[in-house]
């Protein structure tokens, strides 16, 4: 499930392209396929901050060391409520068939492709500005081992129920950029990656008198944005 609530950091968008990097005025509007970054309600970075223009004073992101977390939280994501089983049928009779059956809707979390941060040791803020110097691919996939056949029925059916952005797999873009003001004497640590919708249900068979059976439960996920995360 989607958080609703994040702040915007100020910054531009560019893709690595054959040949180069795409400056910000190469390219005509934001991708609809990447995130505005958001932050942490806890991160050091300055309200409302705005890329400096000053050399001396912008800084870019050191490569960190970390392990890079596959499921990640995203800032305001949530569970959302238990949906109960709708699918049992009140009538006499029933076409047998197998189902897939969403029983909550989990909070939405991020696969990290590149992780990096800056430390502001001055005794004012100072702006900083990140870009994704590696890529990866997330693709659909659940808790259990599951058939091709049952996972693209998953993605039928958060495609029709959750959201139609989620899609089987995933490469993440090179030479995104960010940029904002990082506190004094304080860190920003900047995570780009895949964001995943995850929800959590059933596989079952439906059978004649309408009653279902031979359930299995599972959590399934898919790739459906990409962006930036500051903390």
């Amino acid at each position: 499930m989607r958080g609703v609530r994040t702040r915007l950091v100020a910054g531009v968008t560019g893709l690595l392209l054959v040949g180069g990097v795409a400056s910000a005025s190469a390219v005509e509007g934001p991708n609809p396929n990447i995130d505005p970054p958001t932050v942490s309600e806890d991160a050091a970075v300055e309200p409302d901050s705005v890329p400096g223009f000053a050399p001396g004073e912008v800084v870019t992101g050191t490569d960190s060391e970390a392990p890079l977390e596959e499921d990640m939280a995203l800032p305001g994501a949530t569970d959302g409520p238990e949906l109960g089983d709708q699918d049992n049928q009140v009538v006499d009779y029933c076409t047998p068939t197998t189902l897939v059956k969403i029983t909550k809707n989990l909070k939405n979390t991020m696969s990290v492709k590149y992780s990096t941060f800056v430390t502001n040791n001055k005794s004012y803020p100072v702006t900083f500005r990140f870009s994704s110097k590696r890529s990866g691919t997330t693709s659909y996939g659940a808790s259990v081992s599951l058939s091709t056949e049952f996972k693209l029925m998953w993605l039928g059916k958060v495609e029709a129920t959750v959201t139609g952005d989620v899609q089987k797999s995933w490469t993440s873009e090179l030479g995104v950029d960010t940029s904002g003001k990082v506190k004094a004497h304080s860190t920003v640590k900047g995570n780009y990656g895949i964001k995943k919708e995850n929800v959590y249900g059933y596989t079952g068979t439906r059978y004649s008198n309408c009653e279902i059976g031979n359930k299995r439960y599972m959590k399934f996920w898919a790739p459906y944005r990409e962006g930036w995360v500051l903390n």
